[in-house]
């Protein structure tokens, strides 16, 4: 294809979307347009109307001039109208706006400043890069927000709905209502939900308001039109009566700019509302045309576009998702697209705009209603559906966490409707963050252990194993997961402390800690400095480079030596084994042992064990080295006489992980020996010292010299294999159960 033939495609691809959004557009900006100037009453709602449809205009041509994001479609939405209709609402309860010689005109100048500083803040929020920030806003506030504005909606809508006149109060209305009213709303409504399932030619809502505008007429021609409510007004022009500079002219820019106070937090508001909804169109975007869109760019555009509408007479436009999707399914890629939507808009109105006085309030009820149940997003509803039906079925933490959430979105909702919505947002956040912390505050003891079910990789004697299995309940083991902060600190420190009526030595494993705040810190301090004085010791391990040097910052290297801090669970169980040990009268393990002490001699008298050396080959290190290495042919075992002995398999990075270690005495390497396969890790010897090596030809010799030797030689093996697979079962069952 040519490039004027792609080029024309992609106009037309953008007249097309342009022209489709501006006609289900329209109905939108009829019912937004009439909420913002509710409370000023019926001689304002043409000055609405044209307001709100100006600002989309002035939205479609700004954006072109700007170069807003391709795609992108603004226009007035229900969360600025219903805060305009509050800003109006409160303005007319001002002493100097009923003072002045027109209060409503006075307060529609101030709308139009409000829309001016909104403008001014979204491109604030664009200029210090808030558009990814406020991506941030948690979920439940958001939905809430939406729910607390679909129901300010459907408050909105009661009135038209029953053919009721606006103001008319709720104790008197019942004797106005007007039934008839209530099938146009109906039918409207059920055309909304309908039309799009049978056709996608033709928006939902202008069929709606086609469909409901005929009926009203219909029965107003059988009942006479006094049985229904009100119709809408003509639109007669497009360019507004009003401006900023008018306003300026009237009453001067001193007590305009007097007016700020009362106005920049509805400004505030409508410009957070705006820039979330202009993020939620610029998601819709991304994941249509796969091109990321700069978020702070188009805050800064749609700031301004709104700045320069506010003084030019129009209310505030923004990201309308509808509309966007509409542009996109249409095949709107550019800005142009937003261009030709307000031109279209603008033919519309001109050509149109006397007919659209034929428009019932009750059909504009019943597009609200619409809107009103579209502001509730799928995920509120399938949590609503979750949480009554799936109590039963889903487990209790899961349900109590979506029943909290739900919570959260009905306070935010509740406040947006009997409060305002910045009063929302604070209640919203202030509802997660306890959530947050209530959740992060579970029980950061992941499991409590002691010597006698949690071991070191070191393979003992078993006397040695014997007396950890007696007295190792004088070794508490603590693992510690989470965040160690002020809300879960106390109750570790608890834990810590009640685990000291047993034991002596208490070890806590901090490997799977987050994080740690100063009031966890503090904390540990002062348990370690309790623990020295009631003749405890306290060990940490696994605590990451930066959580251990957090920790002695704060002064926990005071309260416990530098010989208890270690680097992972293994080694710091070792060390505590050893100290065990040693106060329970066990020789130190850097002392000789000799052949008949060994794992391999035991059951053998004098006499055998003298026969047995003769078979073995003796080595003598002078210093820690290398027995053998991974992937070495191996057919022999091995014995050291007074060296610990590490098995070490590699890992990634040239590094090594300590799988195994053998006390001196105890037989390593037998697996070659007995499957005649090469060597699965290194056997590093830890300082100098004699190992016996007993290969398979020699064995071979003992089994036709001295059968019996051979016989409990094997036995040996048997019960030195069957202690490491019985180590290694307690080991998995603990990490199952953790």
């Amino acid at each position: 294809m040519s490039g004027v033939g792609m080029h024309w495609r992609r106009w037309k691809n953008d007249i097309a979307g342009g022209v489709t959004a501006a006609l289900s557009g329209l109905p939108v900006e009829l019912v937004y347009g009439l909420i913002a100037v509710a409370p000023l009453g019926a001689a304002y709602a043409d000055h609405g109307l044209r307001a709100a449809i100006w600002g989309c205009i002035l939205g479609g041509v700004l954006g072109l001039l700007l170069r807003t994001t391709g795609g992108m479609m603004t226009g007035s939405r229900p969360a600025t109208a219903l805060l305009l209709a509050a800003l109006a609402t409160d303005l007319l309860d001002q002493v100097d706006v009923q003072a002045a010689a027109d209060p409503a005109a006075m307060v529609f100048g101030l709308l139009l400043l409000c829309t001016v500083l909104a403008g001014l803040f979204q491109f604030l929020f664009g200029w210090v890069r808030l558009g990814r920030a406020l991506k941030y806003v948690p979920y439940p506030v958001i939905a809430g927000l939406m729910c607390g504005v679909g129901l300010l909606m459907l408050l909105s809508a009661l009135r038209p709905a029953l053919g009721i006149a606006h103001g008319s109060p709720w104790n008197t209305a019942s004797d106005s209502w007007h039934l008839p009213s209530v099938a146009v709303t109906s039918l409207t409504l059920a055309l909304c939900f309908l039309v799009p399932r049978w056709t996608r030619r033709v928006p939902g809502t202008i069929a709606a308001l086609i469909g409901g505008t005929l009926l009203h007429h219909a029965l107003a021609f059988v009942f006479g039109p006094d049985m229904l409510g009100t119709t809408s007004v003509s639109v007669v022009g497009v360019l507004p009566a009003f401006s900023v500079w008018q306003t300026i002219a009237s009453q001067g820019m001193a007590d305009l700019l007097g007016w700020i106070p009362t106005v920049a937090p509805y400004a505030l508001a409508i410009a957070a509302f705006a820039s979330l909804e202009t993020l939620l169109c610029l998601a819709a975007i991304d994941s249509v045309t796969h091109v990321r869109p700069h978020a702070d760019r188009e805050l800064r555009s749609q700031g301004l576009a709104n700045l320069v509408s506010g003084v030019l007479g129009a209310t505030s436009s923004t990201g309308n998702l509808t509309r966007v999707m509409t542009n996109l399914a249409a095949g709107g890629r550019s800005p142009l697209s937003g261009a030709v939507c307000a031109v279209a808009l603008m033919l519309t109105v001109i050509l149109v705009g006397n007919w659209i006085g034929l428009v019932p309030s009750a059909v504009t009820a019943g597009i609200l209603l619409f809107f009103a149940y579209g502001m509730v997003d799928e995920g509120t509803r399938r949590l609503v559906v979750q949480v009554l039906r799936q109590r039963r079925q889903l487990p209790r933490a899961q349900y109590d966490l979506l029943l909290a959430n739900l919570g959260v979105i009905v306070l935010v909702a509740l406040v947006a409707v009997v409060g305002d919505m910045l009063q929302a947002v604070g209640a919203g956040v202030v509802a997660t963050m306890f959530l947050f912390i209530k959740g992060s505050m579970k029980p950061v003891i992941r499991r409590m252990s002691d010597a006698r079910h949690h071991r070191s990789l070191k393979v003992r004697s078993a006397a040695d194993m014997q007396v950890l299995e007696h007295h190792g309940a004088q070794i508490a083991v603590i693992e510690i997961e989470g965040p160690l902060f002020f809300g879960t600190a106390d109750r570790a420190a608890r834990e810590i402390e009640a685990a000291t009526q047993q034991a002596t030595s208490l070890l806590l494993d901090l490997r799977r800690v987050s994080d740690v705040d100063t009031t966890g810190a503090r904390t540990l301090l002062q348990v370690a400095r309790k623990l020295n004085a009631m003749q405890r010791s306290l060990s940490i391990s696994g605590a990451n480079q930066r959580i251990a040097g957090f920790l002695r910052a704060m002064g926990l290297e005071s309260a416990i030596a530098p010989m208890n801090w270690h680097p992972d669970m293994d080694t710091a169980m070792e060390s505590l084994e050893d100290a065990l040990l040693a106060r329970h009268g066990i020789k130190a393990e850097d002392a000789v042992v000799d052949l008949s002490q060994t794992a391999l001699a035991a059951g053998l008298d004098k006499s055998q064990t003298e026969a047995l050396e003769g078979y073995l080959a003796r080595h003598r290190f002078a210093a820690a080295g290398v027995i053998f290495r991974c992937g070495d042919v191996g057919d022999s075992l091995f014995v050291a006489s007074d060296s610990v002995v590490d098995i070490l398999v590699p890992i990634n990075g040239g590094h090594q992980k300590r799988v195994a270690s053998f006390a001196p005495g105890m037989v390593f390497g037998e697996m070659a020996l007995l499957e005649g396969k090469p060597r699965s890790a290194d056997a590093m010897l830890q300082g100098p010292g004699t190992v016996w090596e007993l290969t398979r030809e020699r064995l071979a010799e003992i089994e036709l010299a001295h059968p019996e030797i051979a016989r409990q030689i094997l036995l040996n093996l048997s019960r030195s294999l069957a202690l490491r697979l019985r180590m290694t079962t307690v080991e998995l069952r603990l990490a199952v159960e953790g």
